[in-house]
């Protein structure tokens, strides 16, 4: 294949060949059409203008694609990655067009960046590798979830035991539960199923309030209220009695900044976390492609480096302070009018998170949500992917806070110190969505350790087992309601194989609303406690 160059291009070719000393002129050739790719740019096909061919002529295919050790060119990639880019298979004709439009792209805009900077204190060289890292980055298959732990943080914990009135059995005995006594279950985790009107959402109250009440509400939770069905009016008791504050999203945002858990400190730890933060979000918002993808990775991580500087250059104003997605916000419009790059999905998402859902100060608050009893009420007004979002990123705050303290360590008597409690309503929204899935059942594996106790509500036990993960291996009390599906072999997958599988479905058999299954230490069926009732004989 020949392709045939503008003067204007050859000249910059040599020119950039010359300043980094490459070999081959092919390089930095194939260097700038792969970063007008990064910029995610995309040219009309059906236009006919053509980019002047009076300069370099590229008769072998090999010195401008590269080759193979067999000497076999690479051309097929550059085709193939174009083909993926405009997202149909290009002729002959159309992509030596677009291959010279965006060759023709990316060299001005690399010489656009250098041009007046220090090259002689090597910018050239810093802005090179910053390139190929991002690259990189764009075609990595890694996904880190976890950031390095830079320092142990501190987290208060409450060491005694936390022992829960569940309800009653039919003979009118007490069901307690041990939930941080290690010698009944060596999880704290709770899994509750039950269809609506079976007394789940009551229950889980009741279950807030008992903790808030035996340690004097120094243990602390927060409740994702998927339904957006919360009534300030409805629940001013519960909120009076458990010392809560509603975060009710059809009024105002959540006064959190979701990327304040990025490290300021340490290049390789931040570069991390802003890879862990995107992916996240990418992970939810499914809509989102790579190239969009890889736009928000380097736009935040350029607002960290700008930070950094004006971190160097006057500390006291800038000590510990983090960009907030507003500031995301502002460079993901810059950036579109330097890159002549039309809106699109990323900033919808991107501007609906700033504006709709997350209000977070540059600088941390000196008192951190999990310092605090929160309701978040997610109205139905908001898509299912931002109310998503909204759960997760505060998910994935909590899990890096927690991740880098150390593991809570049990008492003589096996009773395991708590930190906090995370309650998740409508869970089997997010079990049925794969990507939400993995992220949940990494929070459940390192939170464990770390004295934090997950209350997931659903609507039926099979939500719990998803194609590719159990969710009951990670909780060890199950609690099953009144359901709509109640065959046997769910129920029992759900809250243990018991001695005698007849007693389990006479019991079965039992389920109305306000009754429960549960298997201490066998499955029995107990009438539940519920909050109303509890606030109504106070």
């Amino acid at each position: 294949m020949r392709i045939r160059i503008s003067k204007r291009n050859s000249e910059l070719v040599d020119n950039l060949t010359s300043l980094y000393n490459f070999r081959f002129d092919g390089i930095i050739a194939r260097i700038a059409f792969a970063y007008s790719l990064q910029l995610n740019r995309r040219f009309n096909i059906e236009d006919d203008s053509q980019i002047a061919s009076d300069g370099k002529d590229w008769r072998d295919e090999r010195a401008l694609f590269g080759s193979s050790v067999e000497e076999k060119s690479y051309l097929v990639l550059y085709k193939t990655l174009l083909d993926q880019h405009y997202r149909r298979n290009l002729t002959e004709d159309e992509f030596v067009k677009l291959f010279k439009k965006h060759l023709d792209a990316g060299l001005e805009k690399i010489h656009l960046d250098l041009d007046g900077k220090n090259i002689s204190g090597g910018f050239h060289i810093t802005y090179l590798m910053k390139l190929v890292k991002a690259g990189l980055e764009l075609v990595s298959d890694t996904n880190p979830f976890l950031p390095p732990q830079e320092n142990v943080k501190q987290i208060n914990s409450y060491n005694g035991m936390v022992s829960i009135l569940l309800g009653h059995d039919e003979h009118k005995n007490e069901i307690r539960l041990r939930i941080n006594d290690l010698n009944e279950f060596d999880s704290c985790n709770i899994a509750i199923a039950g269809m609506v009107g079976s007394g789940k959402t009551e229950l889980v109250k009741d279950i807030l309030y008992q903790v808030s009440l035996q340690t004097e509400k120094n243990l602390k939770f927060i409740f994702f209220d998927y339904k957006g069905e919360g009534n300030p009016d409805r629940l001013k008791s519960f909120f009076d009695h458990t010392d809560c504050k509603m975060i009710d999203l059809r009024k105002i945002p959540f006064d959190l900044n979701p990327l304040s858990f990025i490290s300021l400190n340490d290049e390789r730890t931040r570069s991390f976390n802003i890879k862990s933060f995107v992916d996240f979000v990418c992970a939810i918002a499914t809509q989102l492609g790579a190239n969009q993808k890889h736009i928000l990775q380097t736009i935040i991580s350029d607002c960290f480096e700008n930070l950094m500087r004006l971190q160097s250059l006057m500390p006291d104003t800038y000590s510990n302070v983090h960009p907030t997605l507003n500031n995301i916000l502002e460079a993901l419009e810059h950036y579109n009018q330097e890159n002549q790059r039309s809106p699109d999905t990323l900033d919808g998402i991107i501007s609906d998170l700033a504006t709709n859902i997350f209000q977070g100060d540059p600088i941390p608050q000196s008192k951190k949500i999990y310092e605090q009893s929160l309701y978040i009420n997610l109205p139905l007004e908001l898509s299912d992917t931002l109310r998503q979002l909204c759960v997760f990123l505060t998910l994935k705050y909590l899990l890096a806070e927690f991740s880098s303290t150390n593991d809570t360590e049990p008492t003589k008597e096996r009773i395991k110190p708590l930190r906090y409690i995370i309650v998740i309503d409508e869970a089997h929204v997010y079990l049925k969505n794969k990507n939400a899935s993995k992220a949940l059942e990494d929070i459940l594996r390192v939170l464990r350790s770390k004295g934090v106790v997950v209350i997931m509500l659903t609507q039926g036990v099979e939500d719990y087992k998803t194609k590719n993960f159990d969710f009951t291996s990670q909780i060890k009390i199950p609690i099953c309601l009144n359901i709509n599906n109640k065959d046997y072999r769910l129920i029992e997958s759900f809250v243990g194989t018991p001695r005698s599988r007849q007693k389990l479905q006479e019991i079965i058999n039992k389920l109305e609303p306000r009754k429960a299954i549960i298997s201490i230490p066998e499955p029995q069926v107990i009438k539940i406690s519920q909050f109303w009732e509890r606030m109504a004989n106070l």
